[in-house]
């Protein structure tokens, strides 16, 4: 709550039009335009549409990066605080981040920024909750700040297993797939199991999070190419046309998905549950994917790792050969440049120190020969 009241009062210090923010859509990926109020019930109460299936509704970057410590100060110094691997992580300070080395004036927007989304406890499978396929041009760490979770009645249960039903013959039919096909159940991934009085009660984290290897990119993409069909975006619609699997941001692999790829390609992610207070570590160039098991508030911060900075210059490379008018072909990050200032500040930071101990050597010297 401490958290929610946070977001809801950094509308102050933005514009008077800040009660209105506009949020994605899960179901078909389109914009909507909310009362951040409404917004922020529905992230702790859920939402529905008419016809009873969970509304899921994604704020992205709000507030803007750019107003993050001005909208809320305490909390974006309290965040810079608890950064785990500060050497590598803080925007300012982080000795080992190539990203501090460039000028004020060329420094890239890399954060803190946050994600605000509602969530399901069950992979509803359309509509979800989710941050779709995609990696980072350069390393980043997430952090569960807040997680509720908005309970769906017994009765709205029924609804969406009456639905599921009803989509699934309707995907048979657009995919040509045959109703014997195996069902899906979603799994459920690291349980912490507390005992009290010989009952069990299951602790679940706030999001699942699948990230996959660098090296199994090539199979991933073939099984995404192979699959395409299957998968389903803007409202809500099969995939017709695919420029990079990955880069597009437009797949999400479910349960079903997943276990296609390991059977067919031997290819599975690491996935894991995300609870409250954890960071979780993406290095650059890994593809992964989210989704919200409760309503989360996450924040995140884009860094550069000197043993990365390699694969950083080898992605936007890559970026650069996409479209002129892809989302991800703008090079916002400049490695190179980054590269160029860290070298140019090491070479001069072991200069001045070869001449601190070249100094120090000369005082030792004058010293001996004095007491000689």
């Amino acid at each position: 709550m401490v958290m929610w009241r946070a977001f809801i009062g950094a509308k102050k210090v933005l514009k008077e039009d800040a009660a209105k923010v506009k949020a994605i859509d899960c179901l078909d990926w389109c914009q909507v335009e909310i009362n951040i109020f409404q917004f922020f019930k529905g992230y702790i109460e859920g939402r529905k549409y008419k016809n009873g299936w969970p509304e899921m509704l994604k704020l992205k970057d709000w507030p803007p990066s750019n107003l993050f410590e001005e909208c809320l100060p305490r909390h974006g110094a309290e965040f810079m605080a608890m950064l785990p691997f500060s050497d590598y992580t803080h925007p300012k300070s982080g000795v080992l981040n190539l990203a501090t080395r460039l000028p004020i004036a060329l420094k890239p927007d890399l954060g803190p920024k946050t994600y605000i989304a509602y969530g399901t406890m069950e992979e509803l499978g359309r509509g979800d909750s989710v941050t779709k396929l995609h990696c980072d041009i350069s390393d980043a760490v997430n952090v569960l700040t807040h997680a509720t979770e908005a309970k769906i009645p017994p009765w709205q249960h029924k609804i969406i297993d009456r639905l599921q039903k009803k989509y699934e013959a309707e995907d048979e039919i657009i995919e040509g797939t045959s109703s014997n096909d195996e069902h899906f159940e979603p799994s459920n991934v690291t349980e912490d199991v507390n005992q009290n009085d010989n009952k069990s009660e299951v602790v679940y984290g706030g999001a699942v999070w699948d990230i996959f290897r660098r090296q199994d990119v090539p199979k991933l993409i073939e099984y995404v190419l192979k699959h395409q069909k299957e998968f389903r975006h803007i409202s809500n619609l099969p995939v017709k046309s695919v420029i990079h699997p990955i880069h597009d941001q437009t797949l999400y692999l479910d349960e079903k998905h997943k276990k296609k790829l390991k059977e067919e390609f031997g290819v599975e992610p690491w996935t894991f549950e995300q609870h409250l207070g954890e960071a979780v570590f993406i290095p650059a160039g890994c593809p992964h994917q989210v989704r919200n098991r409760q309503s989360c508030i996450k924040v995140a911060l884009d860094f550069v790792s000197p043993e990365n900075v390699q694969e950083c210059i080898r992605l936007t490379e890559e970026f650069r050969l996409l479209p002129e008018n892809h989302r991800s072909r703008e090079d916002k990050l400049e490695v190179k440049k980054m590269a160029l200032y860290a070298a140019s500040d090491a070479i001069s930071e072991a200069e001045t120190l070869k001449s601190r101990i070249g100094s120090l050597n000369e005082k030792v010297k004058l010293r001996s020969s004095h007491s000689d």
